[in-house]
């Protein structure tokens, strides 16, 4: 059937309407576009398609720069999508979905990324000793020769990882700003030691660089983009204020290798950060380090998985700080959370959406809540 795409989705697809007024799924498309497509899953509300051409394209439907989007890559869900649409596509996430939560002002979008060439951590996966991605939904391998994401320090090495034949399973790869990359694979590949002194690699397998005031190996969580790590960190300590006494605690959940930690304690605060992971200074689950903790603490700040931090909200309403910050990179779990906190007085004051990975449809969130004893700033 034929449709015309009038937004893109959370997800990444584009949306339209059947003539009967179901709301249809399709990727690949951009908003303006008018498209033939092959229904696939259907329900009574919605329903998925495929996009079999597109007849007259949209205002905002640009040529993708990378070849391998042609060819069904699924690593940019955006590439033909103009930047600006991307932008406002992000900023109405945010707003739709933070819309609950009464008084909030939702920031406009921050883009401090180039449109290409800012990622700086990647996975790839190797099979047959070809190193590349999946296509869209699916475990279709697309070999990847070169891509136009990856920094350029970053794409020189990976140029000498591929030559070199990486053993199957996944490949980890992260750059740091000084140019010097780390390289991890899943399987065992002693041969890795010989890529070391070429195209700026340092460390292979476990070993670990310098990374935002901190260690980190290939495998460990990082933000994706430089400038967009730069830029959640400076809103999150931005968006915390200054300590209001001199010792003022803040507890960090979720705080991963110290990336934000190191910003809230340059800013002033007695940081405890707590984590699963064995670098943190508490380790545990974030309900469990909130029921083990005695507080008092002036504010909470967290930057939990895309799962959220439903099982933490309660030892946070208990501990009841001043102050909540919550990086999200998922804005339908940052709204249920915030809810909880609203219900049990906390008032949402602001909202900075940060475009952290251009050409995907992921968004990061910095939120700030409040005591509704304690004034906005």
């Amino acid at each position: 059937m034929e449709l015309v795409i009038d937004a893109l989705a959370a997800g990444g697809d584009g949306v339209g309407r059947d003539d009967d007024g179901r709301v249809t799924f399709v990727p690949a498309t951009a908003p303006g576009d008018r498209a033939r497509v092959q229904l696939g899953r259907v329900t009574s509300s919605y329903a998925h398609a495929e996009l079999v051409e597109v007849i007259a394209p949209g205002p905002s439907r640009v040529a993708p720069v990378c070849p391998q989007v042609a060819r069904g890559c699924g690593g940019c869900a955006w590439q033909h999508v103009a930047r600006g649409a991307q932008l406002a596509a992000k900023q109405g996430f945010v707003e739709r979905g933070l819309r609950a939560l009464a008084g909030l002002r939702v920031h406009p979008v921050d883009d401090p990324c180039p449109p290409l060439g800012w990622r700086r951590r990647a996975r790839f996966h190797v099979r047959g000793g070809e190193v590349g991605l999946y296509a869209r939904a699916s475990h279709r391998l697309v070999v990847v020769d070169g891509c136009p994401q990856l920094e350029p320090a970053l794409a020189a090495a990976y140029a000498e990882v591929v030559a070199a034949r990486p053993p199957d399973g996944e490949l980890a790869m992260l750059v740091n700003d000084r140019g010097e990359v780390a390289v991890a694979t899943m399987a065992t590949w002693p041969a890795a030691k010989a890529l070391v002194g070429r195209g700026g690699i340092v460390a292979t397998g476990g070993d670990d660089i310098d990374l935002d005031g901190g260690r980190a190996t290939a495998f460990d969580f990082a933000q994706a983009s430089t400038a967009g790590n730069a830029a959640i960190r400076s809103r999150a300590v931005a968006a915390v204020g200054a300590p209001p006494t001199a010792g003022a605690v803040l507890l960090e959940l979720h705080a991963g290798g110290g990336n934000l930690t190191r910003g809230y304690r340059a800013a002033g605060w007695r940081v405890v950060a707590s984590d699963l992971a064995t670098r943190a200074e508490l380790v545990g689950d974030a309900a469990d380090v909130l029921a083990a903790q005695a507080g008092p603490f002036a504010a909470i700040a967290l930057d939990p998985p895309r799962t959220g931090a439903a099982d933490a909200m309660p030892g946070v309403i208990r501990h009841a700080p001043d102050v909540v910050v919550y990086v999200a990179c998922d804005v339908a779990t940052l709204a249920r959370d915030a809810a909880r906190l609203v219900a049990a007085g906390y008032r949402a004051t602001d909202a900075w959406p940060i475009d952290a990975m251009p050409q995907t449809a992921h968004v990061e969130v910095v939120l700030r809540l409040v005591r509704d004893s304690v004034a906005a700033p």
